[in-house]
């Protein structure tokens, strides 16, 4: 993946922004046409202010199949063969930015689920943090309960401003 639009808007990214990807594998194929969206999966960025050097860091932290895991964001995205968008929180949701990655942090580790993935075919299911698919850790880490969203229905929780595709 070029990373040219992500080095200009690096700057702009904090802890707490949305990245919404679009993968062309069968399973992010099969989720998109279940969902009818153009995203398959959902992660957050996360920004470590006080461990940073000159290179400015940032990371993103997801559900994966393996659990929630933090990577590096630039890494990631040079290995992803997809598309990837930005979506930043809202300005009134600035003083929240902390907390949102604190819990996110918190839930390192926590496997995958795989049993809610398969009932999201069926219906909704209720946000769990025993076991988390990625849409659903987002909405977890964001500090919203009751029925976990699919990728596609991360932007109408209504706290991001409009997108940039990297």
């Amino acid at each position: 993946m070029d990373l040219t639009i992500y080095n200009t808007v690096k700057d702009q990214m904090r802890t707490g922004d949305l990245l919404q990807w679009r993968s062309e594998s069968i399973i992010g194929v099969l989720i998109r046409w279940r969902t009818d969206s153009e995203f398959n999966h959902s992660s957050l960025i996360l920004k470590f202010s006080e461990y940073e050097g000159a290179e400015q860091r940032r990371y993103t932290t997801e559900a994966l199949e393996h659990g929630t895991v933090l990577n590096l964001l630039s890494r990631r995205l040079e290995a992803f063969k997809g598309e990837v968008w930005w979506f930043p929180l809202k300005d009134e949701l600035n003083e929240k930015r902390q907390s949102i990655g604190e819990v996110a942090l918190s839930l390192i580790g926590i496997p995958y689920d795989y049993k809610s993935i398969v009932a999201q075919i069926f219906g909704r299911v209720s946000a769990d943090v025993r076991s988390l698919f990625c849409s659903e850790y987002c909405f977890v880490s964001y500090g919203f309960t009751g029925e976990a969203p699919a990728p596609a229905d991360m932007l109408k929780l209504g706290i991001f401003k409009e997108g940039v595709k990297l």
